[in-house]
This record gives structure tokens, sequence and C-alpha cells, in this order.
């Protein structure tokens, strides 16, 4: 046996798999979309107003998928298929803030009431928990997701100043659940966990969608952040070719955005693109009070500008990025 090419190939596999975590890091996607939607108060505090007095708030939830297994039927099922998040959340429980499919983890952030994110991730194994690391985060919780850990202790750790509780445990067999939350009460994690649905399969929507991929590319993952929707929304998707090439296509709206570019200096089937001089990144022009781009070059790799720019060229967009029944 050639140890030698074992161990290359071993470190070219961590280094793709470095590369896509840092592509992803602050990122954001779209694949085809469709959007429940609905208008929720949060619960009102001791000496506060009634419900009925309180400020609406625009609920949004990925849809439910109709014919496909949840995660506690099919374990084997989930992370497999970065279209579809095989459990779901009571939106009487918990509030969407996020969702999210990439390298074999389905993942939700929702708010539980109290104003703070608790971010909750699935997978299959818990070598797939210990290889995901969480955003925003300097201290590493790789050596917390041990085998023996998934059994719903909760351990805190320090990140600085702030206190990072996490809880490992089984919600059946075959699957590995993790749930996290910053300066927030072991409570919160447990109300969290109550929240979930392992038989309700919904899909990772966002309101965008390839049409035009690279040859021998397919998408890889996606990625959604609705926590200041609807003033503001953020979604990525990653697009792989093998195990080595990457490149991700990332959408920003803010409707804060007065005017964006109106001149590119490319055009590509009939729609105008700006080439970033600076960064190896294509931008289509022409979408109101958003930016959508593709970044073919590092920390991605593998993807021509011209590959990169014909992806941004396809793409379909919704009607109105700020109403989710327009994202079809």
């Amino acid at each position: 046996m050639d140890t030698r090419l074992l161990t290359a190939r071993a470190v070219a596999g961590g280094q793709t798999r470095r590369r896509r975590r840092r592509m992803a890091a602050g990122a954001a996607l779209g694949l085809t979309a469709v959007l429940s939607v609905g208008v929720a108060a949060g619960p009102p505090e001791s000496g506060s107003p009634p419900p009925a007095a309180a400020p609406a708030r625009l609920v949004v939830a990925p849809p439910r998928v109709d014919g496909i297994a949840g995660a506690a039927t099919r374990p084997d099922l989930v992370g497999a298929d970065p279209k579809v998040l095989h459990f779901g959340v009571d939106p009487a429980r918990g509030r969407y803030l996020g969702w999210a499919v990439a390298e074999g983890v389905e993942s939700v952030r929702i708010d539980v009431g109290s104003g703070r994110t608790v971010s909750v991730d699935l997978a299959r194994s818990s070598s797939a928990l210990s290889e995901r690391p969480m955003e925003g985060l300097e201290v590493g919780l790789r050596e917390l997701a041990t085998e023996a850990a998934f059994d719903g202790r909760t351990v805190t750790v320090a990140d600085g100043s702030r206190q990072v509780r996490v809880r490992h445990w089984q919600p059946s067999r075959g699957l590995y659940a993790r749930a996290v939350v910053i300066d927030g009460p072991q409570a919160e994690l447990l109300v969290a966990a109550d929240a979930l649905r392992w038989d309700e399969p919904r899909r990772c929507t966002a309101p965008i969608q390839l049409t035009t991929l690279p040859p021998g590319a397919a998408v890889a993952s996606c990625r959604v952040d609705v926590t200041g929707f609807p003033g503001r929304l953020n979604s990525s998707l990653t697009v792989v070719r093998g195990s080595e090439q990457s490149m991700s296509v990332s959408l920003q709206y803010n409707e804060g955005i007065e005017r964006g570019r109106t001149e590119g200096n490319r055009v590509v089937g009939g729609r105008a693109l700006f080439r970033n001089p600076t960064l190896p990144q294509v931008e289509l022009l022409g979408i109101p009070k958003a930016h959508l781009t593709a970044t073919f070059g590092w920390p991605a790799s593998g993807f021509s500008e011209e590959e990169a720019a014909t992806a941004l060229a396809g793409v379909r967009l919704a009607g109105d990025l700020a109403r989710p029944e327009t994202w079809r």
C-alpha cells in the first residue's frame, strides 16, 4: 500500500473541507423557493400590554415537503440532499432565523422567545458534527462532540467574555443533534429541542434559482438567513465539481441600499455583469436593493470567471425579495 499517496489524499481532502467552510462563512444562497408566511406576536412579558397590543411580526419558515420521509424515519437521508431539511420547528414554540444544509449537516437557527439565537445541527454521525465549526465563535466545539457526549448533557465553555452552552443528544437511533446558545440559560436549549419536529421535512429555499450550471457541477449546500427579514435577507449556495472545485453564489438584500452599481464591464446572455478588478468575483447588475455575486477564487477554487458569469446570467430571481409569496 502506498502510504504517501494515502497521506496526500487525506491532506487534500482536509484542505478542500477547510476551503468550503471558509467560503461558507458569512455567505448566503438560494435555490428554487416557496416560503410559508404568517404573522405572530412574541410571548408577553410581565407588565407588558396584552398580545393584541403588541406589534405584529412576520414569520418566515421553509415550506413543508410531501412524499419525503423525515429524520426519525430515515436518519440515513439527513444531510444527503442540499434542497431538503428532514426536520422542522413548531412555529408555536420557536421562530426561524435561518436554515442550512451543508457538508452532511442540516441546521436551523431559532428564537425560542428570549430574543437570543439557538443554533441546532443534525447529522448522521458524531464525526460530521465535530467537523462542523460554529460561525462567530473563536472557541472550537470539535473536541466536545465525542460519541459518549451525546447523552443529553450540557457543557459550558468560555469564548472570551461570553458563555457558550452546548448540548449533545440523540433524538433517535442514527441521529446526532447539537444545540448551542451564547450567554443564555440551559433551559433555552431544552425548549429548542422540544420545539423540533423530527418527521416534518421542509425544503431549503430562498428567492433564487440557478438554471445554468457549469458542465459537471452541482449545488452542494444551501444557506438562508432571515434574522432581519423583511428588511434584510442573506442567502448563499455552494456549487462544486468533484472534490476540489467550488464556487460561492451569494445574495444580499437590504432595503436600506439606495442604489447599486449601474454600469457593468461584461455582458453575458444579454445581462450586464461587473467583474471586480481586485477580487475573483462577478456581480449581476440591475437587482434593486440587492447584490448577487459569484466568487470563483480564494477561498473557492477550480471554476473560471467565464463559468461564474454564465451561472449568474442564468439566475432566476423572485419577483419581490421582500415578499416570500413571490419566491417561486
